[in-house]
Formats: structure tokens, sequence, C-alpha cells
């Protein structure tokens, strides 16, 4: 009994160290990079929710992390607000404008405090998601397992790049696996207070990002394969409470959700809303088509059917529908398309995850089909069916292949399943090597030798990197500098290096004359950073040019010629300089 009290303390030393290492990460990435580009929209969107208490701005994310994010900004501090460029109109994305306009009218080092606190407050949404993933991933193959959880979570650069941003994504993911991770419980033990708080964390998740609206289906199908699994156990005197417990569940999300928009336009008829999408009206969509509002339901018998959730959510769903259809230019692979792939996040994952990831997920592949012991593939299940439809879902949104973000929701389903490499070792398992040299080639000891191997690599590829995490490759390409051959994007460049930039031109004022091609979130002038104009196409003998990635590799071409030069500089990952020569 000391014993295990002893333990229990040990282990619970190195969780809090371990998290503490993460919050430090994240604290600092908060501080040092620049906001990006969609973290200007969320901003606006959060001045205007504080000015006017409406969501109809960046409807297309929903308001819970934004709400919460700003909070300290307006609570504890004065920042300035115009709200000239609003738009009632959903197609105008009027975000944008209003996160531009706030960056403007604030003082630059003003901006950078109010971002550092607004990032912070966001941190604890991803501990959350750590310690939770932790407990699930003990509860399933033990505590060895729980411990590969977090090193796979506090060091991947996805959860650290986005994690220190005020995008949903990653505290998306996070309140995801907590309400898995409850509704497994309520699966295995149902009783009425697992209902409350498993139905609570239902409607948290779309609150936080609109694709969550596929949670209630996949959970409604979890339930139903659970309830055939156990089917021996199961009689008609059980199925009608747990029927009604689970119906619970779906309610309580339900009000939830509604509560988060404090029940605005709940429960409007369907006959009653402006579409602009192809799906929802009855136009077709193409890139260039103008936008037409219209309404498919409403001469139909379905437009008198009251709609269950925020009229916010919903025109939220059907704006972003619009965007998918509209299509956006893609990149991938060294190949430019007018719209996107279905393989696009498969590839992304592939070349965005350590390799260590994919290291211990083929372990636990090879566990899973060959292990001697079998496992509860009912609790298995929970995991590994929510992230293939999740990842089948996102992945059938062909019309816009740019972030990878987007797939950051299975993350934390992904790392579980990973942890399965060191199921049946023990905490702390040990690595000896048995006797002599023959004890190297046993097969127990080659399987803890490569879970050493591909956990190091993990955290020391993710690294290395830092705090550069947004622009992140892995060794299957060659690592960061190679990136630019295969993806673009917010996948290098997210107006994240703006900062760096900064340092770099006061460091070096004889960078004169400077001319710059580079999309910043942060107009180039408010920072200081003085230039000459637009890098011209043919590069000029004794200048200064500084030319983003995205740019640099742009479908246009437009500054082919600078890519056969060698920059004198890169600042951060995403920015090269070039001085030159002749």
């Amino acid at each position: 009994m000391e014993f295990a009290f002893r333990l229990m303390k040990i282990r619970n030393v190195w969780i809090v160290l371990l998290l503490f290492i993460q919050t430090v990460l994240l604290a600092y990435l908060s501080w040092a990079t620049s906001p990006n580009r969609t973290e200007i929209g969320h901003l606006g969107a959060a001045a205007y929710f504080r000015h006017t208490g409406k969501f109809d701005v960046f409807h297309v994310n929903p308001p819970l992390i934004r709400i919460i994010a700003g909070t300290p900004v307006f609570l504890f501090c004065n920042p300035k607000y115009n709200a000239k460029t609003y738009s009632p109109f959903p197609e105008k994305r009027c975000e944008w404008s209003l996160g531009n306009s706030f960056i403007t009218i604030n003082d630059v080092d003003d901006i950078r405090c109010y971002m550092f606190l607004a990032r912070l407050v966001c941190v604890p949404f991803i501990l959350l998601g750590g310690y939770v993933g932790f407990c699930f991933a003990s509860e399933l193959y033990g505590q060895a397992a729980g411990f590969v959880f977090l090193i796979l979570w506090i060091f991947s650069p996805s959860i650290l790049g986005w994690g220190a941003t005020i995008c949903p994504d990653v505290a998306a993911a996070s309140l995801g696996i907590v309400g898995l991770y409850l509704f497994w419980h309520w699966l295995k033990n149902p009783d009425w207070h697992k209902t409350i708080v498993a139905g609570i964390f239902l409607g948290l998740m779309p609150l936080t990002k609109i694709t969550w609206i596929i949670a209630p289906p996949i959970w409604f199908l979890l339930w139903i394969l659970w309830t055939f699994f156990n089917r021996k156990k199961t009689t008609n005197e059980t199925t009608k409470p747990l029927f009604r417990q689970f119906v619970s569940i779906i309610l309580i999300g339900l009000y939830i959700l509604n509560m988060g928009y404090f029940f605005d336009g709940s429960f409007r008829l369907l006959n009653q809303y402006r579409f602009i999408s192809g799906a929802l009206t009855n136009h077709v969509v193409t890139k260039n088509s103008p936008v037409e509002s219209d309404n498919r339901f409403k001469d139909s018998w379905l437009g008198y059917v009251p709609v269950p959730f925020p009229a916010e959510f919903v025109q939220g769903i059907d704006t972003q529908k619009r965007d998918f259809e509209s299509g956006m230019e893609s990149f991938a692979c060294g190949v430019w398309s007018d719209r996107g792939w279905w393989w696009y996040y498969g590839y992304a994952l592939l070349l965005k995850e350590p390799v260590g990831v994919w290291g211990l997920l083929l372990i636990a592949i090879t566990i899973t089909c060959f292990g001697k012991n079998r496992f509860r593939y009912r609790d298995e299940m929970v995991i590994l069916l929510p992230m293939l439809l999740i990842f089948v879902f996102v992945s059938s949104q062909t019309g816009i292949s740019a972030h990878p973000r987007y797939v950051i929701l299975i993350l934390p389903m992904l790392y579980i399943f990973c942890a399965k490499s060191v199921k049946n070792l023990p905490f702390f398992f040990n690595f000896s090597l048995g006797v002599g040299f023959t004890g190297l080639f046993r097969p127990f000891t080659i399987r803890k030798l490569c879970l050493a191997m591909f956990l190091i690599w993990n955290v020391t590829s993710s690294l290395l990197v830092y705090p550069y995490s947004l622009s992140y490759f892995n060794e299957f390409v060659g690592g960061t500098k190679n990136g630019y051959q295969y993806l673009l994007g917010s996948c290098i460049d997210w107006g994240q290096d703006e900062y760096e930039l900064r340092d770099w031109f006061r460091k070096h004022p004889e960078a004169k004359p400077l001319y710059i091609s580079y999309s910043p979130s942060i107009p180039l002038g408010k920072l200081g950073i003085q230039n000459n104009g637009l890098v011209p196409e043919l590069p000029k003998k004794g200048c200064w040019m500084i030319i983003g990635v995205n740019e640099l590799y742009d479908r246009k071409g437009k500054y082919i010629k600078y890519r056969k030069i060698q920059p004198v500089k890169k600042v951060g990952r995403s920015i090269h300089v070039f001085y030159i020569l002749k």
C-alpha cells in the first residue's frame, strides 16, 4: 500500500512537471510570435462582440474560444475599437476588416500585450486536454501509455504552434477528447450524473468548432455498437433507461449549444433564413459566381420546421459550405490546383507530424494485428471510430485544401492509439538489454529500443525547430528547410514571424534600398519597417529584397528568378532576405 502511494506521488510529480513544461513552451510562443492572419479576424470578432453582444461576425467559427480569449483584454485593458467596416451580410466576412481596423487604431506594443493575454487564457484548455488524454490512455493501455501520450501531446509541433494562438483548433481538440472520455465512462457505467456531465461537454464541443456538429451522430453510432457488443448483458429493462439517458445527453448538449449563443435565433423557422450556399439554395456555386441569397425550403413544408440551433450557428454552417463549394487555390506536392484533394489532410499529417509519431503508430498497429494478448476492442473502438469518421468528414470537403489545422481534432485520438505501443510495459519501463550481446536481438528488447528511439526522435525533432513550430516539417521531406516544395500557406507562413522581421530590420540599418513582398498581419509601417515598395520581378544590383515564402513560390511565378538565389538570411522559417551583389 505504501509502495503504491509513493508510486502515485511520483506519477503526479511527473504529470505536473510535463504540463509545466508545456505551459512554458506555449507562454514563450505566445509572446514571441506575431498575430497570425486568422487571429486578426478572431480579435476583431471578439471586439465586436464585446461592444454589441452579437454573434454575426466570424460565424463560421463558434464564439466560445474568442469570447474567453478576449475577456482579459477588454476587462483589464482599454483597447480602441472601430466598427465602421461592419457589414450584416455574411458573404462580406467583415471579421477581417474589423480585425484590420483593430490592429490599425491600436498601438503596436499594446497589440502585443493584448494578444499575449488572449493567448494565455487559452492555455488551460490545452492542459486539460493533456491531462484527460493521459487518463484516457492510462485506462486503456496502462500508465506508461499515459506518459507516452503526454510526451506526444506536449511536444507536438502542431499543438505548440496552433496552441499558442487564439485560433480554436487545439482547444476544440482538447474539449473533444474530454467529451469522448466522459462519454466512454457513461458507456461503461451509465448513471444520471455521468449523463449530465457528458451532455454538458457535448454542447461545449460545437461551441469551439463547427466540425463538432458531427459529434452527436458519432456518439449515437458508438452507443449502438457498444450495445451490440454488450448484448449478452443488455435486456429490455436496461435498454429503456439507457435510451432515456442517451437522449438526455443529446438534449443537454443542445441546450448548452443554444445557451452559448444566448438563445439568439434558436428554433427559428427554416424558411426564415437567408442562405448563400448551393446546398441550401437553388443556385450552382462556382469560384467566380456572384453571391445570391435564397432558401430552397421557403416553399416547402420543411420551411415550417423550427431549427433547434442558434441562428448564427446555422448561418455559419451555410457560409462555410459556400466557401468549400467556391473552392480555393491549393498547393501540395509541388502541384497547384483550383480546388483541393481528398488525400490532402492525410498527406499534410504525414509531413507535419514527427517521424516518431509514425514509428509508434506502426508498433501500435502491429500489436493490434499480431499481439498475443487480445484487447478489449469495444473500448478501443471509442477512440478509433471517431478518429476515422472525423478524418473522412474533413477530407471530404475538397473545395479547400490549405489549412492542416482543420484536422487537429483527431490528434488526441491518434496520440492515444500511438501510446498503445507501450502496452504491457510497466510505468517507467526499464531498458535492460538482457544478458550478453544476444539480448539485443530479443523481440521484447528490440521493441523497447524502438520505443525509446521514436520518443526521443519525436521530442528532439520538435524542439530543434521550436519556436518556429508552425513551419515544422519532418525528416521525410528533409525537414523544415524543404517544406515549401510540398506545402505552402498556413503550413509555413501565416504571419507569425513578423516580430522577428522587425528585430532584423532594427539590427540592419544598412539594408537600403529595401523592397518587401510579404503579406503581413500587422502593417509593416506600423512596426517601423520602412521600405521602397514591392520587390521588382528582376533582381536589382545593390538592393535588399525581402520575400515571404508564399510570395516567393506562388502560382504565378512572379519571383521565379529569386528562387535560384541563395538568401543571405531567413527570418524565422517563412521570410527570405536577399542582397543582390551583381
